[in-house]
């Protein structure tokens, strides 16, 4: 099977994705939101939030 198909599998089955960063003094920040609302490839992710989080 082709490994960019089987990534893109892997992204689209969940209903909750977990997005992570880094701030400015090296703390990590972790959000659980919902799946990607739509996505191009393994690199352009779009996700919708409620207007009331952080």
């Amino acid at each position: 099977m082709d490994p960019a198909q089987t990534i893109g599998n892997l992204i689209d089955k969940p209903s909750i994705a977990f997005i992570a960063s880094v701030d400015g003094e090296g703390f990590p920040n972790l959000k659980a939101m919902l799946a990607p609302r739509e996505r191009v490839g393994l690199r352009k992710f779009w996700f919708t939030t409620n207007t009331s989080s952080m």
